[in-house]
């Protein structure tokens, strides 16, 4: 006696995620982008806002600007957070009932991960101090805050 099976196979978004990850992915991009970096920045006659990014970030050949971290730091704090949100808002890319725009998602964490390194700059108090001088001629001490110029130019890109 024979028997006869009947299969039924049920694709559950397998091929639409296949195809999905053939694409170009888009690239979520946090900083100082070029359009602001050419700004001027207020401190000084001649210093772009990208002068200053780099100078913090980095610091400056004559040591005169110590390295402050603004964005490095961040995101090597936050890497192995980062990667999990990512890997769960890719999930929700390929898979999500109703599927998400793979744009819209890097968009949210964007505007999550740009409030967070702000907040970084403004509150957590982890960039070294400014020098007593720079403290005297600015009434404060907030590395990266003359002004809103350098905080506003912080910026977020899908490509």
């Amino acid at each position: 006696m024979t028997s006869r099976i009947k299969v039924t196979v049920k694709d559950n978004g397998f091929n639409r995620a296949q195809a999905l990850l053939r694409k170009p992915r888009k690239v979520l991009s946090l900083g100082v982008h070029p359009k602001e970096a050419a700004q001027p920045h207020p401190s000084k006659a001649g210093v772009t806002v990208g002068d200053v990014a780099v100078w913090m970030e980095y610091g400056t050949d004559d040591k005169r600007v110590p390295a402050r971290s603004w964005l490095f730091d961040w995101v090597d704090g936050e890497a192995d957070v980062i990667s999990r949100q990512l890997a769960a808002d890719t999930m929700r890319w390929l898979f999500g009932k109703p599927p998400e725009d793979e744009a819209t998602a890097l968009g949210k964490r964007g505007t999550v991960y740009r409030r967070q390194i702000i907040d970084r700059i403004r509150y957590e108090n982890v960039l070294e101090r400014n020098r007593d001088t720079t403290i005297a001629k600015k009434g404060f001490d907030l590395p990266l805050i003359d002004s809103e110029t350098f905080i506003e130019s912080i910026r977020w890109e899908v490509k």
